[in-house]
């Protein structure tokens, strides 16, 4: 058997460094209103929120509502997606995935379906593309003769009570040379400069993972992937960290607008991220989290508190 050929060690985009970063507070960039600011809501009017999956099956639409929330909304996921996205350069992926040849790709946790779509043709689901609902927990229900040359999976890191048990499923069901790859942001938030002391936003990166250990899928897990993928037998596993400012606080145009898609992301789905947690974990009431959440909402808008999101990339392939 031929040797099989390492991955090649991939390009990141133009990410500043995180000591980079921090010597890059602009003190004459206005603070974005996001929620408010039209010019901002006609550049991305034209991202429409069904037509992509227009001919997705109605099953993938069911909600449930709690504290009069509907959880698992397309738009949060579609404006999430574009951010993601933009990241690594409008690209949907970056593992060296040979796209010439017809392959098996299998997108964990898919919610609202978005990024399969895209993958196989975009605007409506292609013939190339089908969708499974099952737990990607349980043991996985395809084929022996069914191997994929893709696995990804982005922001699963409240979506399962053991990742490594996901991931040793997804070691299983690879070709031999096929890649899995994971983006997941890190918790808590990070600061270039100190956050004031009585910082809502620190208070509530310091709830979220109290509640989420709580309730047993800690937001921190990204934090473990790279030993939990050394010890299921992944090798030459890329490990790639992204930094991205949560408001216009950073000079340089990418920053800027990179910081309009995190910090519209995270407002967007900041409430439904909060409620259920706070509420049914933490005890708290709904009229404290609303509070609590307005206070938040500004943090993330003050360009004197220099926050930032940290994320995690691995391109990498097992061994067979």
């Amino acid at each position: 058997m031929a040797e099989k050929e390492p991955p090649r060690v991939l390009p990141g985009p133009n990410f500043y460094k995180l000591e980079e970063l921090g010597s890059y507070v602009d003190a004459a960039s206005p603070v974005l209103d996001l929620k408010n600011d039209q010019n901002i809501d006609s550049a991305l009017s034209g991202m429409s929120a069904r037509s992509s999956l227009a001919s997705v099956d109605s099953e993938l639409y069911q909600h449930i509502e709690e504290n009069g929330r509907t959880y698992h909304r397309y738009k949060m996921g579609h404006f999430q997606h574009r951010f993601l996205r933009m990241t690594i350069d409008g690209k949907l992926f970056i593992s060296p995935v040979d796209t010439s040849r017809p392959i098996n790709v299998l997108d964990i946790a898919t919610g609202t379906g978005i990024w399969a779509v895209e993958f196989g043709v975009a605007r409506s689901v292609p013939p190339n593309c089908s969708f499974h609902i099952e737990d990607a927990e349980d043991p996985w229900t395809f084929s022996e003769e069914l191997k994929f040359d893709l696995i990804h999976g982005r922001v699963l890191l409240s979506c399962f009570r053991s990742p490594k048990t996901v991931f040793t499923s997804a070691f299983n069901a690879l070709a031999p040379g096929g890649y899995l790859e994971l983006r997941d942001p890190i918790f808590p938030f990070q600061y270039a400069t100190p956050p004031p002391k009585d910082c809502a936003l620190v208070k509530w990166n310091n709830l979220i993972l109290e509640a989420s250990a709580k309730a047993g899928r800690p937001w921190n897990n990204g934090a473990h992937y790279k030993r939990w993928l050394e010890e299921i037998g992944f090798v030459d596993i890329v490990e790639r960290r992204e930094y991205a400012p949560m408001n216009p606080w950073a000079k340089g145009q990418r920053n800027k607008v990179l910081s309009i898609w995190v910090q519209r992301n995270v407002l967007m789905g900041l409430e439904a991220l909060s409620m259920a947690l706070f509420t049914r974990i933490l005890g708290m009431e709904k009229r404290e989290v609303e509070q609590l959440l307005l206070a938040v909402e500004r943090d993330i808008k003050d360009k004197t508190i220099h926050c930032y999101s940290e994320g995690y990339d691995f391109p990498l392939e097992p061994v067979h």
